[in-house]
């Protein structure tokens, strides 16, 4: 009788004991309340463009010694285009890369009968495109490189050795673009190209009197882009 009192009592003072909350252990934090385990939404989206282009070009040479060079008007320019646009860490929504190739016309003309020429010929821009948003129009500003190959030229007996046929070079402009929807762009721009590769070698005219021609070129140009994603 004793043992059975002895295991009740023991059993009520265990079962009090450990009903009761544990008051004297502090609540811990929860570490894990304030961290957002969903992907921030980004800001800005990159965006991908193709475009054709039509230039109009006032072509002309940069000539030592001076052989009475003057600008020639050139009409048939276009081009095919990438751009891509990419927000710099998803906060500088300003920078963009232009790639692409053309088929153009340059020259120069002179009332010498010995210089003056067009040449068609293919060129590859690579361009840094930086651009500014303003509602539904955006303003570009263009610093690049681009390089080029003769195809042909209108002067008398084509090109002969002492013609140099690569052309290569920087380019620099500004433009605005108009967003004519979600995903059609126009585009009007004006770029200036000056070549660092002179259309002749030098001993052209003899290897006591060298000569250099720079071409250099203002480029007007309007052109269609389609967003591809």
């Amino acid at each position: 009788m004793r043992k059975a009192s002895l295991l009740l009592l023991f059993a009520a003072l265990y079962t009090g004991v450990f009903a009761q909350d544990i008051d004297f252990i502090p609540e811990m934090p929860d570490d894990f309340a304030q961290l957002d385990t969903l992907p921030r939404p980004k800001q800005f989206n990159s965006r991908h463009m193709i475009g054709v282009e039509y230039f109009y070009n006032i072509a002309g040479i940069s000539a030592n010694p001076d052989i009475g060079e003057k600008n020639v008007m050139c009409p048939l320019n276009f081009g095919v285009f990438y751009t891509y646009y990419h927000p710099l860490w998803d906060q500088m929504n300003i920078f963009g890369l232009k790639i692409g190739a053309k088929y153009t016309e340059e020259g120069y003309s002179t009332e010498r009968d010995d210089y003056g020429e067009i040449c068609r010929m293919v060129e590859f821009p690579l361009v840094s495109q930086f651009k500014l948003d303003f509602s539904r129009f955006r303003f570009l500003i263009n610093i690049g490189t681009y390089w080029g190959y003769r195809l042909s030229t209108d002067k008398s007996g084509g090109f002969d050795k002492y013609d140099q046929r690569h052309d290569y070079g920087v380019l620099a402009g500004a433009g605005f673009g108009i967003l004519l929807g979600n995903s059609i762009e126009f585009h009007v721009e004006g770029n200036y190209k000056f070549s660092f590769a002179s259309m002749y070698h030098p001993n052209k005219n003899g290897e006591m009197y060298w000569i250099t021609a720079y071409p250099r070129t203002v480029m007007i140009s309007a052109g269609l882009y389609f967003n591809l994603w």
